[in-house]
């Protein structure tokens, strides 16, 4: 058995969306030839790009889904995956002499579980996916200003994880980490923290943000970027 492992939105990549009929045809593929399809949700999980998982936009369900960072908010280590049907069924039915034998230390960890339950509490009651899908569009709608800029390429994401391409030559696309790295620093003295990725600078910031704080980030961006 064979497997194909994806996110839905590639973060340490550089913030990479897919085309809308990128993932129905991986899924399509995979009904095909019998290949599991395996979605990293834990970058795009619980409310990140506007829906509770980044597939939803797609409406594409996976055999398998991992998740982590986020069913806490951070503030416990916790993790797991989610299975289908018949991969539970496959496992359930299984003989002895093939069981599927797992288990970790901390499994099940009473404290991050109690954790993960009252912030998944929170972030039902506050709607979590509508607010990242509000704000993130304010913030790629204020980075997209920063295009007048030679350098800034393109500006991309999904919900409330953006990406700030950075290159020497637009029409080329000929990428720029020197000064992505410049970039960063200039923010960072201006008290803006992005993360660089090559000649991307990504920005995932809490879900809880305001309207504000998202101008903010936008203001900060383009003082940095006066500098140059």
């Amino acid at each position: 058995m064979a497997a194909f492992i994806a996110e839905p939105v590639m973060g340490v990549g550089g913030v990479v969306v897919p085309p809308d009929d990128y993932f129905p045809l991986v899924r399509a593929i995979c009904d095909k030839y019998e290949v599991l399809f395996i979605a990293d949700e834990v970058i795009t999980g619980f409310g990140r790009t506007g829906e509770w998982f980044g597939l939803k936009h797609w409406n594409v369900k996976p055999d398998i889904l991992s998740f982590a960072k986020a069913i806490t908010s951070g503030y416990a280590p916790l993790g797991g995956i989610q299975i289908s049907d018949e991969i539970r069924a496959t496992m359930e039915s299984a003989a002895d002499t093939e069981a599927y034998m797992h288990g970790y230390t901390y499994s099940g960890h009473a404290m991050a579980c109690a954790v993960g339950l009252k912030n998944l509490e929170i972030m039902e009651r506050e709607d979590y996916p509508k607010r990242a899908r509000e704000l993130g569009k304010r913030l790629q709608d204020g980075l997209k200003t920063l295009e007048e800029f030679p350098f800034v390429g393109h500006v991309r994401g999904l919900g409330l994880i953006c990406g700030v391409e950075i290159v020497s030559n637009k029409e080329a696309k000929i990428s720029d980490p020197a000064t992505t790295t410049r970039i960063f620093k200039a923010a960072q003295e201006r008290g803006l923290r992005t993360r660089p990725l090559g000649n991307v600078l990504a920005f995932a910031p809490p879900i809880c943000i305001n309207e504000e704080e998202v101008d903010e980030i936008v203001k900060r961006l383009g003082a940095a970027m006066d500098t140059l």
